[in-house]
């Protein structure tokens, strides 16, 4: 392994320390592995992350072709509203280090582009109510009780909500759906100086599964803002998020005045009207005392006999969020001339298949290739 980190990539400018180790997290390297793909010592990636010491020209080229990131990433660092606040893995137990990191590092890279649009439109506001709860000794009445507030804040009424991520992000929640490459994580969500967002596995196929997870993190999003999540009050906070969400989805007061039987077929006709999986309402309706224990295991019972505890009937029959924001806004600014394709790559630093996959926009929209089209000299 060659240790050629003494020159600096240039004489005029060195990259920042803290843009490598972004570009590096980004793509999921632990250090260990970076410094074999571009050919240093593990301590000599360390010194570049830390400012100690400056790639050499070769090295520099090394870290741009296995970070994807053009030079101009290294070299400057876009405004920024504020870095990732307490982002919530629930697969904190099972979740490798490095596969948070890189998350994160595409949570901030999500603000990032939510900072650069908010110079030239206006984005929905942020529209939350004020929600003082204390998760240490908050119980299930005041997680309710905060679900309902939330649903008459945002005029929702207490009948099924069809599209929760085009709720969330009219009330300016930033979203962003892509592959997370990591089958422990659903989604992910976070506040970045006072606007929140969310990240969700494009591997999450089925609509129910995808609702009962906008509507976990929008829990943690109002009761746990401020909360740093560690292995101690995990399981704490999970168990809220789940009573939120539950609560959120399936109001008590009307949902329960809808479950009048506990067979399978009964509840997938709830299943079509509230968009929630089978599972999720049982769970729900032992909560509120309309099944009994006994009546929430023969349930169960009767899934498992019938093989669709995975996968429940109707799974495909309601469609993923697919977030809009971000690629409308960067579609805006272009298609109307405010900021160019160049503009925005030079503006965020960033590869523009990344800011296209961070805003679901298609793979090569953000192209800047032209192709040179001009007269006959000798028209037939």
């Amino acid at each position: 392994m060659g240790n050629n980190h003494s020159a600096p990539a240039s004489a005029g400018a060195k990259p920042i320390p803290e843009r490598i180790k972004e570009a590096r997290e980004a793509r999921g390297f632990t250090g260990e592995a970076f410094a074999e793909a571009i050919g240093v010592s593990r301590q000599a990636v360390a010194q570049f992350e830390t400012g100690q010491s400056s790639p050499s020209g070769e090295t520099m080229s090394n870290i741009v072709v296995e970070t994807g990131q053009p030079l101009s990433f290294f070299t400057g660092t876009p405004p920024r509203a504020g870095e990732p606040r307490a982002p919530f893995f629930r697969s904190l137990k099972r979740m490798e280090q490095h596969h948070r990191r890189r998350i994160v590092r595409r949570l901030q890279w999500a603000g990032d582009v939510g900072t650069l649009l908010e110079r030239f439109i206006e984005l929905p506001a942020v529209n939350f109510p004020s929600t003082e709860f204390d998760f240490e000794r908050g119980d299930d009445d005041d997680i309710e009780l905060a679900a309902e507030r939330l649903r008459d804040y945002w005029g929702l009424g207490r009948g099924p909500i069809r599209n929760l991520g085009a709720v969330m992000e009219s009330n300016g929640v930033l979203m962003v759906r892509e592959p997370v490459l990591c089958q422990d994580m659903d989604a992910v969500s976070c506040w970045i100086g006072g606007r929140p967002i969310v990240l969700m596995s494009a591997e999450i196929q089925g609509g129910p599964r995808d609702l009962f997870n906008l509507a976990h993190e929008l829990a943690h999003l109002v009761l746990h803002p401020d909360i740093e999540v560690t292995s101690g009050n995990l399981d704490m906070v999970e168990k809220q998020a789940n009573r939120f969400a539950s609560a959120f989805l399936l109001p008590r007061e009307t949902f329960s005045r809808e479950v009048l039987g506990s067979s399978i077929a009964y509840f997938k006709t709830l299943k079509a009207r509230w968009g929630v999986s089978i599972a999720s309402m049982a769970y729900r309706s032992r909560d509120l005392g309309i099944l009994s224990d006994n009546q929430f295991s023969y349930l169960f019972r009767q899934m498992n006999s019938l093989k669709i505890r995975k996968v429940e009937p109707l799974d495909d029959a309601f469609p993923v969020t697919q977030p809009t924001m971000l690629a409308e806004g960067l579609r805006m600014i272009v298609e109307h001339g405010v900021y160019t394709r160049s503009q925005i790559e030079a503006s965020l630093g960033l590869n523009l298949r990344d800011v296209e996959e961070i805003a679901g926009l298609p793979q090569g929209y953000l192209d800047q290739r032209v192709v040179p089209i001009r007269l006959r000299s000798d028209p037939a």
